[in-house]
């Protein structure tokens, strides 16, 4: 089990035997094993643990057949080629990435985070390819232009834009791991994401927010908590 203490200067993971020593160490978060799967949670805290699960629970249900191609993400999509090939850029837990797959979608996650990374990597392995899904590990920045997808889909972190409690808990946790880009990270990653796609960009926002990078969108769909921002490919 690896202990997590957030600190500015230097974000560290220790070992522990057990989360009543990570409790006692102080210790924010802990990575291990909750009933068979790779986990985040509060050590001695009551929180339900953070896994990747893509075909259990609510997510499960989102993605049925029935259910999927009413998803906005989906729809924002648009009219694809057969067999497209969506990038997902910013990974994080995957679940809009299940989505896009459910949805018939070729699906490329990115993610630079080590502990999200084996989340989604211990996902992946009790999905057992039941869903086109695929994991390349590192920096989008650096892996975007080696790619040639029709989309790429961004979705960064984002602090404060669900109301619900056990997603402001979530996010809190992923943010003591994966801290929120700056203004010039987020502007940075939308041009190379421009630069990569052949079709478009679809960014994912809170309906208030402003625009990534600053960067009007060619074309939006709307919604009450969450919008999604279209670009096209720049040269």
């Amino acid at each position: 089990m690896l202990a997590y203490l957030p600190d500015t200067h230097a974000p560290a993971w220790a070992t522990v035997l057990t989360e009543e020593e990570a409790h006692n160490q102080g210790k924010a978060l802990v990575l291990g094993w909750h009933e068979g799967r790779l986990s985040l949670w509060p050590p001695m805290g009551r929180e339900t643990p953070v896994a990747v699960d893509f075909l259990q629970g609510a997510l499960g249900y989102r993605i049925s057949q029935g259910r999927v191609k009413h998803e906005r993400l989906v729809k924002a999509m648009g009219r694809l080629p057969n067999n497209s090939l969506i990038v997902d850029a910013t990974a994080g837990l995957g679940r809009d990435s299940a989505l896009l797959a459910a949805a018939g979608f070729e699906v490329l996650m990115l993610e630079a985070n080590p502990v999200l990374q084996q989340l989604l990597s211990d996902g992946l392995l009790r999905l057992q390819g039941q869903l086109p899904l695929r994991l390349i590990t590192g920096r989008a920045e650096d892996i975007l232009p080696q790619l040639t997808p029709q989309v790429v889909y961004l979705d960064p972190m984002f602090p404060e834009r669900r109301k619900s409690a056990a997603v402001k808990k979530e996010l809190a946790w992923l943010q003591y791991i994966a801290p929120i880009p700056s203004h010039g990270e987020e502007a940075n990653l939308l041009n190379i994401a421009r630069r990569a796609a052949t079709h478009k960009v679809v960014v994912k926002r809170p309906a208030n927010a402003p625009f990534l990078g600053a960067e009007a969108p060619n074309s939006q769909l709307p919604g009450k908590a969450v919008r999604f921002d279209v670009y096209l490919p720049i040269s």
